[in-house]
């Protein structure tokens, strides 16, 4: 009993001379430093797996799966079918897309999405589940290990379940959800997806049938809420929304379009969204370009931003209505090196896609199949603070805002757009400008270099083989794949990049 209370005065009489040094300023150790300055770290994980969406999947049997291919930067060639995954070993961080697609059929479509990092949290803000409308949330589980999945959804009003839907998805393995079993007739539908252990990959598939008429089949991949975001790819010429949902709190957004005349307001694209809920824009005159542009989207609190763009394809069979083409759309990522895949292999997987027989037939006989194919690149350095001017100086100094959008149309309920003007898919709003242009950015691309204007979307051409894109400052960057088919023009982006991974590298600083 005598050995803890010797420990105690022992104690007492350290801090007695602690005491005494701290009151005098003076002992044999001087005052120390406030930190002390550590060195540059490296760690490398010692391997990355991606999740990579197999197929697209029919609504009415989940079962019965469309091919797909996969472009990889692991691998020489591209490959079909679609892996569940893939992997970097070393501490390389692959990079994979995933092109899916019907050239015909009730899911006639095609989309580009990118094999995804698991994650734990996520969401989706693309599709519906009103009548005729189907969605499919696609979850994939690349690890050892199984992952309870909670699932909520939000609309137009607010929340739509008091607690989360659940699923697991074992290791190794994938789970296609029907969300209208969850989520019944939402027409402006978001989902939060969760997930324990080492997390999941998601996307969400979205179709439209008006009848007998297809209106068109996306693949739109999970996102991460932000602040600022980038959406490149928005077809000028369609039909399109950009749906928002902010997760925590009202949030103050403003949306501006960049295009050949540089960066300018949407016009009513000033908004605020309220928490939990889902908010659409309508985009109909946000350009007079002919080609892809980009979104900006700022808001003073984390928002999900995805649009979704609707164009009119071929006459539909005996009837007086149309086919219809859809897309999707999702803030591209900021790099400054990344690998890109060629030209010869996208269109050789677009063309393999789309001539695949239909999973699910059209109730009369319609034609199938793809006459040609076109692969893009669509490059955007985005403007500073100081740049301003030279957005305007490299664009036509037309800068006025968009007229206001009217009623937002809803294109998840047999849409009507407009006709879309034919053009050759290669067309261009911008080649880069001269190395001389103020404010021009160098952007090196299959061994030759062009110059970006800040705040102006450059659309050029893909190098026929796979190479890398790299730039001294940060840009964003999107491949643009479209399709002539039987049933009308298919196109869609895949943002370059890793998804789920933000960073190919960084400094570790320790402080003491």
């Amino acid at each position: 009993m005598t050995t803890p209370r010797t420990a105690t005065l022992a104690a007492l009489g350290v801090a007695g001379i602690a005491a005494a040094a701290l009151a005098t300023g003076s002992l044999l150790v001087g005052s120390a430093p406030a930190s002390v300055d550590g060195t540059a770290q490296s760690a490398h994980p010692s391997q990355v797996q991606l999740a990579c969406p197999t197929a697209l999947v029919d609504p009415f049997n989940t079962s019965n799966v469309a091919t797909a291919a996969t472009w990889s930067s692991l691998s020489s060639a591209p490959i079909t079918p679609a892996p569940a995954s893939i992997t970097g070993t070393g501490g390389v961080i692959p990079t994979g897309l995933t092109l899916v697609g019907q050239g015909g059929g009730e899911l006639a479509g095609l989309s580009a999405v990118g094999c995804a990092a698991p994650r734990t949290s996520q969401w989706i803000a693309v599709g519906a589940t009103t009548s005729g409308a189907d969605m499919v949330l696609i979850l994939s589980n690349p690890g050892p290990t199984a992952s309870v999945v909670s699932v909520d959804g939000y609309g137009a009003f607010g929340p739509l379940n008091a607690a989360p839907r659940q699923v697991t998805v074992a290791a190794n393995s994938s789970v296609s959800v029907l969300l209208a079993g969850w989520f019944p007739d939402e027409n402006s539908l978001a989902v939060h997806v969760q997930a324990d252990g080492g997390g999941v990959s998601a996307w969400a598939q979205a179709s439209l049938m008006n009848g007998e008429v297809p209106q068109g089949t996306t693949l739109a991949s999970a996102i991460a809420p932000a602040t600022t975001q980038t959406i490149l790819g928005v077809d000028p010429k369609g039909t399109s929304l950009l749906r928002l949902v902010s997760p925590s709190g009202d949030a103050h957004v403003s949306v501006s379009v960049a295009d050949s005349t540089g960066v300018h307001p949407l016009g009513g694209g000033n908004a605020t969204v309220a928490e939990g809920s889902t908010l659409e824009m309508p985009l109909d005159g946000a350009s007079k370009d002919s080609t892809p542009i980009a979104l900006i989207v700022s808001s003073d609190r984390e928002v999900v931003a995805q649009t979704t763009t609707i164009t009119l394809g071929a006459p539909w069979a005996e009837r007086a209505n149309a086919w219809i083409m859809r897309s999707s759309a999702a803030p591209a990522t900021l790099l400054t090196q990344a690998v890109i895949p060629g030209r010869a292999s996208l269109e050789t997987m677009a063309s393999s896609v789309l001539s695949t027989k239909p999973i699910r037939q059209t109730s009369l006989e319609t034609k199938s199949g793809v006459s040609s194919t076109h692969a893009s690149l669509l490059l955007y350095a985005p403007v500073t603070d100081g740049d301003e001017a030279v957005a305007q100086e490299n664009g036509d100094g037309e800068q006025s805002a968009a007229p206001t959008p009217a009623v937002t149309p809803n294109i998840w309920a047999s849409p009507s757009p407009s006709p879309t003007p034919t053009g050759d898919a290669g067309d261009a709003q911008s080649t880069g400008v001269s190395a001389s242009s103020p404010g021009a950015v160098p952007v090196t691309l299959g061994g030759r270099t062009l110059y970006l204007a800040p705040g102006v979307p450059t659309l050029v051409e893909l190098p026929e083989a796979a190479g890398q894109v790299s730039a001294p400052t940060p840009i964003q960057a999107a491949v643009v794949i479209s399709a002539d088919t039987a049933v009308g023009r298919m196109t869609t982006t895949w943002n370059v990049g890793t998804e789920g991974i933000s960073a190919v590298s960084g400094s570790i600083r320790t402080v003491n």
